[in-house]
């Protein structure tokens, strides 16, 4: 991205001493009760990534024009697994600018600084004023998040009215099926030594299913071992309203999977945040937390993701794929300086992702995640 260097000035990482004029602009501009201002989530995100720079300023960049903070672009670094080999990457997120100071170049430039310092830059989510920026400043487009969507309880999901009229029509046939289909699915699991077991936190087994899937499987994902886990999942804010599960056999741990509570009062749904398993396991391991979200009260089940390895077995186990779901499409967008790397990155169907990745999770609302299959 070609930005003067003139509006570059002003521009710095963030220190400790921004902090009392960052919280006024955040305030200002994201406006109270946003996640922005949210000093818990705040310093869960910043301050205690395994992944975050070095020093004591957060990773995030803020723009001073007469001394008074105008704009800000934050990051969230992560590991970037490429087929064998890691990278060092950063989601782009909460760019902003005070309205005062818009059509000036200061977002232009607070990208452009970030890109000067980050070889990789993913972004997701981003506006329609936000997606327009990146692509001017040479980011890859790949497309939307695709969002799964399966009913648990197909009687209570038709009250929703958000069911297709062919399907509330043999709801009370279709209902009984699908419970039985997946009662006689998770017997035939149970034969085999399969368990979906529920833990309080990861552990040194989830490290298993991180060397598993990196050998043969996804080609591009942000790394998901222990370190990462403990703090993207066991230290978040919001934590008590998760549950987590390993899915295994004899003894073996196959995949994981993290499950919060979404949707409203009188149609609860289960919401996957997070999961990580070999193509082979992935719709057993969704359809057994489904069927622990059901013994809750879950009427449906939400999965935001990007796995084309298991595309085929999701929809034969009865989730729909969507571009959206109630929320707009989930934009994704990549930007590398190494051309040979980049080619590794531009192909979407490469890539893994979850509502764990970015701040993605944070973004979206409990009420955007109840079943919309219309």
């Amino acid at each position: 991205m070609k930005v003067p260097a003139r509006l570059k000035e002003g521009i710095a990482r963030y220190r400790p001493d921004d902090a009392d004029d960052l919280a006024e602009f955040q305030l200002a501009n994201f406006g109270p009760g946003t996640r922005q201002v949210d000093r818990q989530r705040d310093a869960w995100l910043f301050d205690r990534n395994p992944c975050r720079s070095d020093g004591d300023g957060r990773d995030m960049w803020v723009c001073r024009r007469d001394g008074v903070i105008v704009g800000q672009q934050a990051e969230i670094p992560f590991d970037l697994q490429v087929g064998a080999s890691g990278h060092r990457a950063a989601w782009g997120i909460d760019l902003m600018v005070d309205d005062a100071w818009r059509m000036r170049g200061v977002g232009p430039a607070l990208v452009a600084t970030q890109l000067d310092h980050r070889p990789i830059v993913c972004g997701l989510n981003m506006s329609d004023k936000g997606f327009a920026l990146y692509e001017r400043g040479g980011f890859i487009d790949l497309g939307v998040i695709p969002v799964y969507l399966r009913p648990l309880d197909l009687r209570r999901a038709v009250g929703l009215g958000q069911v297709p009229r062919a399907v509330r029509r043999v709801a009370p046939v279709l209902g009984p099926v699908l419970r039985a289909a997946d009662s006689a699915g998770l017997a035939a699991l149970r034969a085999r030594g399969v368990r979906l077991e529920p833990i309080e936190r990861f552990d040194e087994r989830v490290d298993e299913v991180w060397t598993a899937v990196t050998a043969p499987g996804h080609a591009v994902l942000a790394r998901r071992d222990r370190s990462v886990l403990s703090w993207s999942i066991d230290q978040r804010p919001d934590r008590d309203r998760m549950w987590c599960y390993y899915l295994t056999r004899r003894g073996r741990v196959l995949g994981y999977v993290v499950v919060r509570t979404g949707g409203t009062h009188d149609a609860p749904t289960a919401v996957v945040v997070d999961y990580l398993a070999t193509p082979r396991w992935v719709a057993p391991l969704l359809v057994a937390a489904g069927d622990a979200a059901r013994e809750r009260g879950a009427v449906a089940m939400s999965v935001k993701t990007r796995d084309e390895a298991a595309d085929r077995s999701l929809r034969a186990a009865g989730f729909v794929r969507r571009d959206r779901g109630a929320d707009d499409p989930i934009r994704f967008m990549v930007h590398c300086r190494d051309a040979d790397l980049a080619d590794q990155l531009r192909d979407p169907a490469r890539w893994f992702i979850t509502s764990a990745d970015c701040d993605l999770e944070y973004a979206m609302t409990t009420e955007s995640d109840i079943l919309a299959v219309s």
